[in-house]
Parts: C-alpha cells; sequence; structure tokens
C-alpha cells in the first residue's frame, strides 16, 4: 500500500506501463520511465503505454491528463479555480461572498525519452506542459535532460522535496511547502543503498520590495540548492535535510552603488508509512531571502524588503511548516489530510509595508476513488486564511469536485 495516498499513484505502482512493439522487459522499461519522470505527488510522468526502439535502444511514452474541476468558494474572494492560494485573497464585495467556477487548465500532455537504457551512456529527456499560461495558454511545466546523474533544464529545483509534498487536488497545495520550477542544473549522487545527496545551482531570480532609495537589479549570482537523504523500504519512504545559499543583489540609491546580501535556508523533509495504509509526510523549512522558493510567497517581493535606513535593503526571514496523513481504505479509495502555515518577519518592521503578508493558513482535506486504471474522481475541501502586517486579515473555502483522465 502507497504511503501517500494520491490521485494517480503509478510511481508508487508496478506492471503499470505496457510495452508496445521492440523487445525489452516491461519492469525494465517502466523502472527506466519512473526515474526520468518528476517525483511530485500527482505530477504523472510514468505512461501507461511505451514504444521500444529496435533491439531496446530507447524507450518513448506518450502521455495526457485531463482534469476537469468544479469549485464552489465562499467567504472572501479567491480568483483562481485551480490555484487556491491563501496569499492571493481579496475582499468579498457585498453580494459576492460565493462563486461557482470551472477549470480544466491544470490539464497536461507530456513526453517521457530514455535513450540507450541501462548503459553507462544513458540520456533521458523530459517533456510536460499544461494551460496554466497567459490567457489559459499552454505553457512549460518541466523541460529537461538527465546523463550521468547530471540533469539541466526546466524543472523543480533541488530544495522542493517533490516526492514528500502531500497530494492535493487544488494544482497550487501546501501554502508553506518549497515548490517552484525555474531553470536548474545538479548533480544527484547514490553513496550506498539507502544514503543519496545532490548539489546544483538554479539560474539567479529574485522579488523584492523597493523603495526611494533602493532598487531591484538583475540577479547576477546563482542560488546553490543541495541535499543529503536516507531512504528506505525501496525508496518509498525517506528523510532529507536541505540547504540553500541565496546571494540577492539590489542598488543602493543613495551611495549609487550596488549591493550584495546572501541568504539561506535550510529544510527537513520526508515521508514514511506509519501502520497499515497510514502514511504521514511532513516538512519544516526556515531560512532569510528565501521567499520565492515557498508557494505563498512566490512573487510577493518577499525576499528582501527596503530597510529604514536609506540606501539599504534587509532580507525578510520565512518559516514554512507543512505536515500530511493519508490513509488508504482500499487499493481504489484513499485519503489526505494537510495542515501548512506559513510566516514572514523582518526585524527592522520599519521596512515592511502594512498591506504585505505576514502569515497564512492552509488546510485541505480529500477522498480520492482510482475508478479504473484511467479514470479517478476526488473532491476536497480547502480553507486558507491569511493576515497582513497591518493585522487585517482574509479568510475563504472551497468544496472542490474533480474528474481525471489519465493515460
Amino acid at each position: 500500500m502507497s504511503v501517500s495516498a494520491q490521485r494517480d499513484n503509478r510511481m508508487m505502482e508496478s506492471g503499470v506501463t505496457t510495452v508496445v512493439g521492440g523487445k525489452a522487459h516491461a519492469d525494465s522499461v517502466e523502472k527506466a520511465l519512473k526515474k526520468n519522470a518528476p517525483q511530485a505527488a500527482g505530477d504523472n510522468g510514468l505512461p501507461r503505454f511505451a514504444l521500444v526502439g529496435k533491439d531496446g535502444k530507447f524507450y518513448i511514452g506518450l502521455g495526457a491528463q485531463f482534469l476537469g474541476e468544479g469549485v464552489f468558494t465562499w467567504g472572501d474572494n479567491m480568483p483562481s479555480p485551480t490555484l487556491f492560494t491563501p496569499s492571493s485573497l481579496t475582499p468579498a464585495t457585498p453580494g459576492n461572498g460565493g462563486n461557482t467556477q470551472f477549470g480544466w487548465q491544470s490539464s497536461s500532455v507530456y513526453i517521457n525519452f530514455v535513450a540507450m537504457p541501462g548503459s553507462r551512456d544513458q540520456i533521458g529527456i523530459f517533456f510536460k506542459g499544461n494551460f496554466m499560461g497567459n490567457n489559459n495558454s499552454f505553457s512549460c511545466f518541466h523541460f529537461y535532460a538527465k546523463y550521468r546523474g547530471l540533469t539541466a533544464g526546466y524543472t523543480y529545483s533541488l530544495f522542493s522535496d517533490g516526492a514528500a509534498q502531500p497530494m492535493t487536488l487544488d494544482f497550487e497545495g501546501p501554502n508553506g511547502y518549497p515548490s517552484i520550477t525555474l531553470f536548474t542544473a545538479y548533480w544527484q549522487q547514490d553513496f550506498t543503498r539507502h544514503l543519496s545527496g545532490a548539489i546544483g545551482i538554479d539560474a539567479p531570480s529574485a522579488s523584492m520590495t523597493a523603495g526611494t532609495t533602493t532598487r531591484q537589479i538583475n540577479q547576477r549570482i546563482p542560488t546553490v540548492p543541495l541535499y543529503l537523504q536516507y531512504a528506505w523500504n525501496d525508496g518509498s519512504a525517506h528523510i532529507r535535510l536541505s540547504g540553500l545559499v541565496r546571494p540577492l543583489q539590489y542598488r543602493d540609491l543613495k551611495a549609487e552603488s550596488n549591493k550584495t546580501m546572501v541568504g539561506g535556508g535550510i529544510q527537513l523533509s520526508g515521508m514514511t508509512n506509519v501502520v497499515g495504509g497510514l502514511g504521514v509526510n511532513f516538512n519544516a523549512t526556515c531560512g532569510t531571502g528565501i521567499g520565492t522558493y515557498l508557494q505563498d510567497d512566490n512573487g510577493l517581493g518577499m525576499d528582501a524588503v527596503e530597510s529604514s535606513t536609506p540606501g539599504k535593503m534587509v532580507m525578510v526571514k520565512t518559516l514554512g511548516l507543512t505536515g500530511g496523513l493519508s490513509y488508504a481504505f482500499s487499493s481504489t479509495v484513499s485519503s489526505n489530510l494537510i495542515y501548512s502555515h506559513l510566516l514572514n518577519s523582518c526585524h527592522d518592521y520599519g521596512a515592511v509595508a502594512d498591506d504585505q503578508y505576514r502569515y497564512g493558513d492552509y488546510v485541505a482535506a480529500n477522498v480520492v476513488w482510482n475508478i479504473s486504471k484511467f479514470v479517478s474522481a476526488g473532491i476536497e475541501y480547502d480553507y486558507g486564511r491569511c493576515k497582513d502586517f497591518d493585522g487585517a486579515s482574509l479568510h475563504a473555502n472551497r468544496l472542490q469536485c474533480q474528474l481525471a483522465v489519465t493515460f
């Protein structure tokens, strides 16, 4: 039984992929495609069907997932039908305390390709796109290559422990969880059967709140993520310690010079089976200048803010906590319960605007029914709350139904 009850349990199952053409053992094909796919909960990348080339020189799987959603939201205004993000809450206008919406934008298509499988020169390429771009346009969600432990391309940062993230029908997921896709390059290595590690670089980016004496500038120095992980139970359970070194650059308009700050973060995350069908996921993250890496803070200017000292910026301190319980009632019915909290603070309160985001809470509870190998349905309740530095608070509730067709 999976330790993480999911809408799509393929990464924990065996016998999922059917081989079409060529000569290769189905188990070998499936393992190669699994290792090449993203590990985040519900981020399907293992196809039901795979084409095998002549003499087994390559495997290629084409897949797609339709996610149709109907949501009813009440309380304050949550603009997106697919993303339940506490920091995006706005006050509801009189008469608009409830809202029925439909979404399909998180539906996706993907290509999973492995060349020269099982050899020293094995190469993997993975592409996935969805419709979450501007005006529902098709956009890239993953596009990367793997070779001899090296991964490069557009995908999750090493600081995102996707496998330990609790599963939600809500595409955004827990507000305090580090989950970001960007251009990255990293090296992973298995030291023993249970112990592994990785180090990499993330493309430099930042989201700051400047003022009259400071300005955000182009970032020049990449961020460095790394981790050390211990796994057991054939990799279905693990504990991971991650770190992040985050240089940030800004312009001191008073001194007419560029300045560099160095922040960073630390994270403890993991997942394991407790007993029977009961599993647990957990994550604790803290640091300075890492707001971009956490779900709720991304894009809010919470990496750094202008200080009350003219020409100086200070990094915001961020804490993210997430816990999840999952239970598999049977091979077809599972459930998840998730709580997440995010807190921003700054030692120089004069630098933080009253209406900037101070903290938020996220609660989700769902039940998922795998009707067949291709079709599943689920229902989820979401609750979100946010509070600004001036004490203003907003909250919303959502009931979400989802139909997933995956192949």
